[in-house]
């Protein structure tokens, strides 16, 4: 059962202000782990040179990661701290951009044009967006064929009652399969698959 004070939670958690505030006070979230990496990089077939997208990037970790891997990296996120950080943090890298951006309510980023993304990256942020608008923007800004959204969520039947806000239930998860996509494949990321990571290639337009 959804309580009212769950439905509260998560409508406060798709906003700006709500991230900039637990940003601001130093709010820390599930690391990059070496393992996830490898998975990342080998079931999204990561190659060095694709142009990717971390949406939701946060700190921006996970963006500057596959920019470490030699990817043209642009990080968004609705968080103006968050994107501060990771502008201050990354510096080192050329080819890695961040930007403020929402996805549910700001126009067309210019970066993000039809059929020219390689690589879409969401990890741990798509509870927190419009699924069916950010699903709809990815499918037409990826590649045709090869283009890869890689979804990395906890799975709220499987997650401690505190953070559920922070999960798609299993139907959710399941509908992410809707024949919108070539290929689908879901596996596991930390034991028992409380987080888990979806890979969705080639968009059906």
């Amino acid at each position: 059962m959804i309580t009212t004070k769950h439905t509260s939670l998560v409508s406060a958690t798709r906003t700006p202000e709500y991230w900039d505030r637990a940003y601001w006070q130093g709010a820390r979230f599930l690391s990059v782990g070496r393992e996830e990496r490898q998975l990342l990089r080998a079931l999204a077939q990561v190659k060095s040179g694709q142009f990717a997208v971390d949406a939701g990037c946060g700190r921006g970790s996970l963006a500057a990661t596959l920019a470490g891997w030699g990817l043209n990296v642009l990080g968004l996120d609705f968080s103006e701290v968050a994107i501060d950080a990771a502008r201050g943090t990354f510096q080192e890298f050329e080819n890695l951009r961040f930007d403020r951006y929402d996805f549910t309510t700001d126009s067309e980023h210019h970066m993000l044009r039809p059929g020219t993304v390689d690589l879409i990256t969401c990890r741990l942020s798509l509870p927190f967006l419009d699924r069916h608008r950010f699903l709809g923007g990815c499918r037409r800004w990826l590649r045709e064929r090869t283009g890869t959204l890689h979804i990395t969520t906890a799975v709220r039947e499987l997650t401690p009652p505190e953070h559920k806000h922070c999960g798609l239930t299993l139907g959710e998860v399941n509908a992410l399969d809707n024949g919108h996509w070539q290929h689908v494949m879901r596996y596991p990321i930390t034991v028992g698959g409380s987080v888990q990571g979806i890979v969705l290639r080639g968009p059906v337009r």
